[in-house]
């Protein structure tokens, strides 16, 4: 059920195992009815196909635009990075390729067809149910499969473009009614894909929510005239709209099973929708062959596939919610950090993963950490990873941006955060501590100790995070930094307020707890990167970082200052945005 690129490849996969089956796919449009412009794949993506199904993927191939690179607009500069390996089609030619497979196998193809009943397929041994982000089989059947769906507050619309982009291009643009962002791609020599999103305050504000599509692209011509060098916009059920996050509680009931959209979304901005419902059912397809019944295939193909799918779509969130609040990063970052924070937006791609792809802008924004490290501290700096570039608080100058909460870590880090005065210090290595109560007597104690910083900790209690700190910062010397402990999960603007409130008081650092929840991990780096940015106080960012390239893509995009790192108790940021859980 569904005649898009899912349903049609699942067909194809089933009858060219066993061409004795029969495949019905049944669709609601016509056959040369397609929403939308361009899609978007990997080359690790095309070596799936190519290993499904040779014949579509040769035809695929030939109808490719292909591109190495990201050009990024942003402030009258234009930032090339490369190495990145996409390729782009149109929808309507990958619709075509995969319906002429279909019909080369014998599979039968009912289009114009309205399904608003499932007990017509009662006699089914399958019934796939690819029926889109808007699923009527999952509206329908809500009790079967538990979906939540979570609707995100920008505006945004498909349009196309007679501009051939020559890389994947994102466009940041501001007017007098605020900021907009392009997605742009080509997805064959004489066209390109290009999503425009804003705010919904900005696409009020231009009184697009009145706009019919021949508004909205003479708008978009006007806005974006320079970049589209004077071709024009085009159109094709180009609605403004919200986008939905779909999740499902259950994937299959009975013989009924989702893929695709119906299934789960993954926001736009990491391209994986139809490569998410393709490889769904690559996936699909093999678990029914391997199995004898359908239930079994079903349980196994779900249990195997879920996590996958969370794991993209975890990153998914991460991105959409970076281009929901760019204003934050705009005119804020200087165009190389800029760049670097939008290429490492969804925490799959590290610092180290960049350098592999495009080791000329990896440079560039070491060499530029490294100045702004050596004007922060007024060290002499040279270009190095960020994590091993010192930093300044108050009097207190660390080697590096390195936290560790015991001593005797390996490593040399900048900052040894101690639980109490009797633990052992070390040697080399600036000492904070931890006070959990009687924080005037304790910073008093500490001062006589010789102790760097102290690092408060009450419980997130708003008050008296505040009573602690004048406290404190009241017996505590002036050249040395205070931080308050504050954990990650809570609500996220009020920890903001807070946030500025102390930095106002004279709060040095905000150090964000994740505790040992992976979930917990990835928000509290989300909220570091927001109390940076929105409150104007550096943070320190326990998320359970073990790995060198986690901790410097953080740091790189001006995402924390200083990071924990607990040696050995964690994969790596990356790896955990590609499995369920971090063990």
């Amino acid at each position: 059920m569904g005649g898009g690129p899912a349903g049609l490849y699942f067909a194809i996969l089933m009858k060219r195992a066993d061409p004795s089956h029969e495949i019905v796919v049944v669709e609601r449009n016509r056959a040369d009815d397609t929403f939308g412009f361009g899609v978007v794949f990997s080359d690790a993506t095309l070596d799936n196909f190519q290993e499904a199904d040779a014949p579509s993927h040769a035809a695929i191939i030939r109808a490719f635009a292909h591109w190495d690179d990201i050009d990024t607009h942003y402030a009258g500069h234009v930032l090339r990075s490369t190495g990145h390996g996409f390729s782009g089609m149109s929808r309507q030619t990958l619709l075509t390729i995969l319906q002429e497979r279909c019909a080369a196998l014998g599979v039968t193809l009912r289009f114009s067809t309205e399904v608003d009943d499932l007990a017509r397929y009662a006699n089914a041994d399958l019934v796939l149910a690819a029926d889109g982000a808007n699923s009527w089989a999952r509206a329908k059947h809500a009790d079967w499969f538990g979906p939540r769906v979570d609707w995100r507050p920008n505006r945004f619309v498909w349009l196309g473009t007679t501009f051939p982009f020559p890389a994947f291009t994102f466009i940041f643009k501001e007017d007098e009614h605020g900021l907009w962002r392009v997605h742009a791609y080509r997805y064959n020599r004489e066209h390109s894909t290009f999503i425009l999103e804003t705010t919904e305050a900005t696409w009020r504000q231009a009184g697009l929510d009145h706009a019919d599509e021949a508004a909205t692209a003479a708008f978009a011509e006007r806005l974006f005239a320079r970049e589209l060098d004077g071709h024009r916009m085009l159109t094709n059920r180009s609605l403004w709209r919200q986008f939905p996050t779909v999740r499902n509680e259950r994937w299959h009931h009975g013989p009924v099973v989702l893929v695709g959209d119906a299934a789960h979304t993954a926001h736009f901005s990491i391209g994986s929708g139809t490569k998410l419902a393709m490889e769904d059912v690559i996936e699909l397809a093999r678990h029914v062959r391997r199995h004898r019944a359908v239930p079994e295939a079903l349980a196994a193909y779900e249990a195997e596939r879920r996590p996958l799918v969370e794991a993209l779509q975890r990153a998914a969130q991460t991105s959409l919610e970076w281009f929901e609040g760019t204003e934050r990063y705009h005119g804020r970052l200087e165009p190389v950090q800029f760049a670097y924070s939008l290429l490492t937006r969804s925490l799959r791609v590290t610092h180290e993963n960049l350098r592999t792809r495009d080791p000329k802008l990896v440079a560039a924004v070491e060499r530029w950490f490294a100045e702004r490290a050596a004007a922060q501290t007024g060290c002499a700096v040279s270009a190095a990873p960020p994590m091993s570039t010192p930093f300044r608080l108050r009097a207190i100058v660390l080697d590096n941006r390195l936290v560790v909460e015991r001593a005797g870590t390996p490593g040399a880090p900048g900052l040894v955060l101690l639980g109490s005065l009797d633990e052992p210090r070390g040697r080399g290595a600036r000492v904070g501590l931890r006070l959990v109560g009687d924080f005037a007597a304790g910073a008093r104690a500490a001062t006589d100790a010789g102790v760097d910083l102290l690092e408060l900790d009450v419980a997130d209690q708003p008050r008296a995070t505040l009573q602690a700190f004048d406290a404190a910062r009241a017996v505590w010397p002036m050249a040395r930094p205070i931080a308050v402990r504050i954990a990650a999960g809570g609500d996220a603007d009020a920890t903001i307020e807070l946030a500025r409130v102390l930095a106002a008081r004279g709060c040095d650092l905000v150090s964000l707890a994740a505790g040992h929840d992976p979930m917990a991990g990835l928000g509290a780096i989300s909220l570091s990167d927001r109390i940076r940015h929105e409150a104007g106080i550096p943070t320190l960012v326990g998320a359970e970082l073990d790995t060198r390239p986690d901790i410097n893509s953080v740091l790189a995009a001006g995402r924390a200052d200083l990071c924990v790192i607990r040696p050995s108790r964690a994969p790596s940021l990356a790896s955990a945005m590609q499995q369920p859980l971090w063990s």
